[in-house]
């Protein structure tokens, strides 16, 4: 409230400072009614989104469900085509039909030396091991 020179309080100031009051708590209210809508808006708009997102992945999980699919009727395709024709017996191991390597495996190579009866094959490298069988050889 205001007041004058000699100390009394005016009514005319204090209803200023009252439509003051009143007109500054309209515009918050209406600041407050604003900001509510703005956050209700995006909120809506956000939850548009996610949804539109979420089908997104979903079509995107089913046609990775179908090219894994694909996938894996090729593949199970090719290794048929890959196997010999002619039928092995129930307890011979299915080999597929693929190009034997050039040089013999370690493996071989140490069968091989076992038969020559060469001590101390198995602590050999596949290089020591062919030396050692070609000296071996008549």
């Amino acid at each position: 409230m205001a007041q004058t020179q000699n100390g009394k309080t005016t009514s005319v100031s204090a209803s200023r400072d009252k439509k003051k009051v009143k007109k500054a708590l309209a515009r918050a209210e209406k600041s407050v009614q604003a900001a509510r809508k703005a956050v209700a808006h995006s909120s809506a708009k956000l939850r548009k989104e996610a949804k539109a997102l979420s089908k997104q992945t979903q079509k995107l999980a089913a046609k990775h469900e179908k090219a894994a699919g694909k996938l894996a009727a090729a593949t199970e395709n090719a290794r048929f085509q890959a196997t010999p024709a002619k039928k092995s017996s129930p307890g011979a191991p299915l080999v597929a039909a693929l190009p034997r390597p050039s040089a013999p495996t370690l493996a071989e190579l140490r069968q091989e030396a076992k038969k020559h009866k060469i001590v101390g094959y198995t602590r050999l490298n596949k290089a020591d091991l062919m030396a050692k069988l070609e000296s071996a050889r008549p």
